[in-house]
C-alpha cells in the first residue's frame, strides 16, 4: 500500500521522530517498523490503531481513505468541517468575529474574500 507508507514517513517525520522512537512506542523492532515505512510488511489492525494514536489521525487517513487527517464533523447535509476548520471558528468566535460577521453578514463575506484574494496574490 503505497499510500500508507508515504503517509507514515511524513507524519514520522512532522513529528521529528526516529524510526527507533516510534518502533519503540509499538513495542516492535526498529526494522520492522523500517518494513512498514518500506511497504515490505504491512502492519496489524492493532498496531494500524497504535500508529493513528501516536500521530494523532485517523486509522482511514493512514489507509489513504480519506485524505483529511481527522474526519470531518457533519454539520448539516450540506456543511462537514475538519478538525482544522473548526479550530479556525473557535478562534474567530473567541475573537468575537463572527458577530462582527453575522453584523452584515453578505457584504461582510465579499469583503473578507477580496481581502483575503488580495492576499494571496500579494504572496
Amino acid at each position: 500500500m503505497l499510500i500508507f507508507r508515504e503517509r507514515l514517513k511524513n507524519l514520522r517525520e512532522e513529528k521529528d521522530l526516529m524510526q527507533e522512537e516510534v518502533a519503540k512506542k509499538l513495542n516492535i523492532s526498529t526494522s520492522a517498523y523500517g518494513y512498514y515505512e518500506q511497504g515490505r510488511n504491512e502492519p496489524s489492525l492493532e498496531t494500524v490503531k497504535q500508529l493513528a494514536e501516536i500521530f494523532e489521525v485517523t486509522a482511514d487517513y493512514l489507509l489513504g481513505l480519506i485524505d483529511t487527517k481527522q474526519h470531518p464533523v457533519r454539520l448539516s447535509e450540506e456543511i462537514m468541517l475538519t478538525e482544522d476548520e473548526i479550530k479556525t471558528v473557535h478562534l474567530m468566535k473567541k475573537e468575537h468575529l463572527l458577530e462582527q460577521i453575522n453584523d452584515d453578514r453578505d457584504n461582510n463575506i465579499r469583503r473578507i474574500k477580496r481581502i483575503l484574494d488580495f492576499i494571496r496574490d500579494e504572496f
